[in-house]
């Protein structure tokens, strides 16, 4: 157990640290001037117009143009890079999607600023959104739809496919522990779907089950908990830390009462 959350650990420092370091660099390009950024593209460039002009004939493509592009893909690359390096980060310290997409957004916003310290150089609102932060998009969510997998699979399941050997121990674990490293888009809830069971009356329950049909959203519920009474024997925890567990995702609470009355509470 403390092996594993070691190396957890171990993952988390190493994820935020290569986003870190990437960050840095991406800032660090922003300082150069416009005459030492355009030197570091243009050599790039006029291979690309060799390479152009050797396959086509009548290439048109200008030098200035093939720069232009230089520059701007340079951006989309390496903020594609920064993209997929925080959908690691994200996995490992469980990031939202939303969170992930406000960072990427404020890197963005703040590496354009960086541009304006050298004389030669001003910032541009194009730039923040569309080579900056849709290079990060391209790169996170293209790794979103490759890797970031729910397996809707119940421990028995996972315990069943093991034992007759359709699935391997590695893929099992896998399985198992997809849902702690799946990115939501957001980890915080907005609704929670609320059943109640009362034993030997089948009729009441069937009413609370269409009264309470629909989720409940989270705020109605929060502001109504306090005028709940709670049976210390039923529910082992105060009104405040009920508020505070609500708040989170995927969260499910069942409370048996000892008078066999049955709650069951989900956060959506």
């Amino acid at each position: 157990m403390l092996t594993e959350k070691l190396k957890r650990n171990k993952q988390k420092v190493i994820t935020l640290s290569i986003t870190i370091v990437i960050t840095l660099f991406i800032f660090s390009m922003s300082l150069f001037s416009g005459t030492e950024s355009g030197e570091m593209s243009s050599g790039l460039s006029v291979n690309i117009k060799s390479l152009l002009d050797s396959v086509f004939v009548n290439n048109t493509i200008s030098l200035s143009t093939l720069n232009i592009v230089v520059r701007k893909g340079a951006h989309v690359f390496e903020y594609m890079i920064l993209g997929i390096s925080y959908f690691f980060t994200a996995r490992e310290w469980r990031l939202s999607i939303l969170k992930v997409l406000v960072l990427g957004l404020l890197t963005a916003t703040a590496d354009e600023l960086l541009q304006n310290i050298p004389i030669d150089r001003t910032a541009s609102a194009l730039d923040i959104f569309l080579y900056d932060f849709g290079g990060f998009i391209l790169g996170f969510g293209l790794f979103m739809l490759i890797f970031n997998k729910k397996y809707n699979l119940s421990d028995y399941e996972i315990y069943n496919k093991l034992q007759s050997n359709e699935i391997s121990p590695r893929k099992a674990y896998k399985y198992l522990y997809s849902s702690e490293s799946y990115i939501r888009f957001t980890n915080n809830a907005h609704f929670v779907k609320l059943r109640i069971i009362i034993p030997d009356e089948a009729k009441v329950t069937k009413f609370l089950s269409v009264l309470f049909f629909f989720p409940i959203p989270l705020v109605l519920f929060k502001l109504a908990i306090p005028f709940i009474k709670f049976d210390k024997m039923d529910m082992p925890i105060t009104k405040a830390e009920l508020i505070k567990i609500v708040n989170s995702k995927g969260i499910k609470i069942k409370v048996n009462a000892h008078t066999k009355e049955k709650v069951i509470i989900k956060t959506i």
